[in-house]
């Protein structure tokens, strides 16, 4: 009897532990809605929904909230220009819902965010509409001796 109470206090304490892992993993620090293709998306960072609005997931008026803190990978995804490939839209807004930075240590000849042709690109640094706080903050961390890189590129 004494080794079932022990196992289940065991089963008990590795289910709790893997809901909290669950947990943390599903925060997205991106959330974009689109008024064409798929509607709604919960991205981790601003690459990853760069690559679904390259790949025509979500097409037309495109808002990008940033919800917390975002770490770009090394080489990040650009946002390629409408018409190209299977992207489709016609307006983007990047605006933070609450103090955030994005980040980045990129590699040589790379940025934190790239515009590879993008056009009507917004990227409004305050919380609030037509707000004039500098809520959202954008660096590139690569070290000084990383040549050719730049917290926004525009190719």
């Amino acid at each position: 009897m004494k080794n079932v109470y022990a196992l289940k206090r065991v089963l008990l304490i590795t289910l709790f532990t893997m809901i909290g892992f669950c947990q943390s993993a599903v925060y997205a620090q991106v959330s974009l809605s689109s008024s064409g293709g798929t509607p709604a998306g919960f991205y981790t960072t601003l690459s990853d929904a760069f690559t679904a609005i390259n790949s025509g997931t979500h097409t037309g008026t495109i808002g990008i909230s940033i919800d917390g803190n975002i770490v770009e990978p090394f080489t990040p995804v650009a946002l390629i220009a409408s018409g190209q490939g299977s992207a489709s839209y016609t307006g983007i807004l990047i605006k933070p819902t609450v103090t955030a930075t994005i980040s980045g240590t990129v590699t040589s000849s790379n940025s934190v965010i790239t515009l590879d042709g993008a056009d009507n690109v917004t990227i409004d640094g305050s919380i609030s509409i037509g707000g004039v706080t500098k809520d959202l903050t954008i660096i590139n961390t690569a070290a000084n001796t990383v040549t050719a890189t730049a917290v926004i590129r525009l190719i």
